[in-house]
């Protein structure tokens, strides 16, 4: 079971993959439901889109406002 207090963003339980540092974000999470993800429901631009039920920063779109990052539950995503 997942529990975001000994996230340490190491990637290899499965819930949530980034490539850490990059210009441009990427993002495949599994942690909140989608109807729920506070980081779909801040994105001005439109960029964090649902795939296949995962979570997934679209880098075409972002900006690299960081309104998602501000609201992530867990602090996955990293600009």
């Amino acid at each position: 079971m997942f529990n975001s207090g000994h996230c340490t963003d190491c990637t290899t339980c499965g819930s949530c993959q980034q490539a850490p540092h990059v210009d441009t974000p990427t993002l495949f999470c599994m942690h909140c439901p989608p109807s729920e993800a506070p980081c779909l429901k801040a994105c001005k631009q439109n960029a964090i889109e649902v795939l296949g039920g995962a979570i997934t920063i679209n880098g075409e779109k972002c900006n690299l406002c960081r309104d998602c990052v501000e609201v992530c539950p867990i602090n996955v995503i990293k600009i």
